[in-house]
């Protein structure tokens, strides 16, 4: 079944089940980053809406990210990785998310669905909290910075939690470890 809405096409495998999942979302321009995923409907907390569908990337396998401060690829906690070019890629980021991605077991691999985390109003933008994982802060806030603008935001897509530590902050740990 070929389906097109607000000038993009795609072809489902399973008609019924995926064009339920595609009436859930629209896309359309965005005030946060290109085209984004707004709420078709009102959304209830927890509600799957639509799956993360792309070339599929073996453990350890990448694809060339050439485009500055673009991203699609998603890391599955086994080690594999989609390469985003299904609506759900159209997805942005903020720190303050409505949304979040997460993984299920279907067809013999790890798949991943975007769900609600709150109640979502029609024609809200659907965001998630990317979290990518880079290689320092310098990255972080250079090439990756987030424009959100939520009240909490840190200013990046990347996940603070896995920056890689500065020689000053290595110094910090030394300096405070017992000997």
């Amino acid at each position: 079944m070929l389906l097109r809405l607000q000038g993009l096409c795609f072809s489902f495998s399973n008609p019924a089940h995926e064009v339920e999942m595609a009436l859930k979302v629209i896309a359309r321009k965005s005030g946060l980053h290109g085209r984004g995923l707004f709420a078709a409907s009102d959304l209830a907390a927890g509600e799957r809406l639509i799956e993360y569908k792309g070339k599929r990337y073996a453990a350890g396998d990448l694809p060339d990210m050439k485009i500055e401060g673009v991203t699609k690829f998603l890391g599955l906690s086994d080690g594999t990785g989609i390469d985003g070019t299904g609506w759900a890629a159209l997805a942005n980021h903020a720190c303050e998310p409505n949304c979040e991605l997460r993984e299920h077991e279907g067809r013999g691999q790890l798949r991943a669905w975007l769900h609600a985390l709150r109640d979502i109003k029609q024609d809200e933008e659907l965001v998630w909290d990317y979290r990518l994982v880079v290689k320092s802060r310098k990255e972080a806030y250079s090439r990756w910075a987030c424009a959100c603008g939520a009240p909490s935001c840190r200013g990046t897509m990347a996940n603070p939690e896995l920056f890689s530590k500065t020689r000053k902050d290595k110094a910090k740990e030394q300096a405070s470890s017992p000997q």
